[in-house]
């Protein structure tokens, strides 16, 4: 019947599942973290640089408190 299909397709999924697992855990032996950020585009290269330059951790975006004014710079 219909449900015969159930055990082959949870095995289907489990298979589709452990890439996006198994990328979890080495970015976090890694790089000490689970998250991931595409940097295929430059915009995306800049952002995730410029984040890492200000706050320290790529990972964590840099609102506009993190960012020093210019009288700090000076």
């Amino acid at each position: 019947m219909w449900y015969n299909i159930l055990p082959s397709a949870a095995i289907v999924a489990g298979v589709l599942a452990v890439p996006a697992v198994a990328m979890a855990g080495l970015h976090k032996l890694y790089y000490g973290n689970i998250y991931q950020r595409s940097l295929v585009q430059e915009w995306q290269r800049a952002s995730y640089l410029r984040d890492e330059r200000i706050t320290g951790k790529g990972f964590r975006s840099a609102g506009l408190e993190n960012i020093p004014d210019e009288e700090e710079l000076q």
